[in-house]
Formats: structure tokens, sequence, C-alpha cells
């Protein structure tokens, strides 16, 4: 199973969940203000459906999505704003912060490097797309 195609059905994935607009606790409807836990777990059950996964995608803590065999995958979610449309705290830090240990994608990296198990690895990030202006520099 090609990465190419893992990606193309997580974002699948995720337009699927978007377009549910089944809210996050009292969030905005859509996908946008789920956690990193509750969006992973989603994906792996839209990914169970189809051909190719035959019931094996899993959430775990380490890592965030199983496939066995085929990938071991860890997530990170990129949301510069929160869902009260404010600058969310520390987020490029939670994106790129480059240390061992650290909740960032690097720190992703790191963990995934350690991991003893057969399956590639990699990370995959999570953004939002907007038709609005950038608001950040």
């Amino acid at each position: 199973m090609q990465l190419g195609v893992v990606v193309a059905d997580i974002a699948d994935a995720i337009v699927q969940i978007d377009a549910s607009r089944v809210p996050f606790r009292s969030f905005q409807p859509g996908v946008g203000p789920y956690g990193e836990p509750q969006l992973v777990k989603l994906i792996a059950s839209y990914l169970n459906g189809l051909a190719g996964y035959e019931n094996k995608a899993r959430t775990k803590r380490t890592p965030d999505l199983l496939i066995p065999n085929e990938w071991a995958l860890e997530f990170k979610i990129m949301r510069p704003y929160g869902d009260n449309d404010r600058e969310a705290e520390n987020w490029s830090v939670n994106l790129l912060h480059p240390y061992a240990g650290n909740v960032s994608t690097i720190g992703d990296c790191y963990k995934l490097a350690s991991l003893d198990c057969p399956e590639r690895r990699a990370v995959v990030v999570t953004g939002y797309a907007s038709t609005l202006p950038p608001r950040l520099p």
C-alpha cells in the first residue's frame, strides 16, 4: 500500500467527517474542533470500510494509527485558530518544536524512529483550508 494512497484515503475521510456536520462537544459543526484522538478514531473507522484495509486500521497510543504490516502513522493537527476565531496558543510550537519527547511533529518523528515494528512510518499533518486571506505573518 503506497503512502500516497493512504494519504488520499485519509483526506477523503476528513472530507466525509467534515461533511457530516457532527459537532465535537459544544463546538461548531464540522471536523475543525475535533481533537487528535477523536479525529484519528473517526479516520480509522472510515478506512476500515474501504477495500484494502480489511478492518485492520486501528488507533493506538503509539503510533496514533496502525495499519498492520503496512504503516505506523502519527498525526498532528495544525490549527492556528480555535473555534472562537482566536489565534491558538503555541500552535506553531506544537507543530515544529525540535526536541525528542515533545508533542510536536518532530517529536513524533523521533517517536516513530524508535519504534520496533515492521511497518513503514510516516507523520500526517492535517490542516484546514480557508478562502479568507491569511491573517498570520
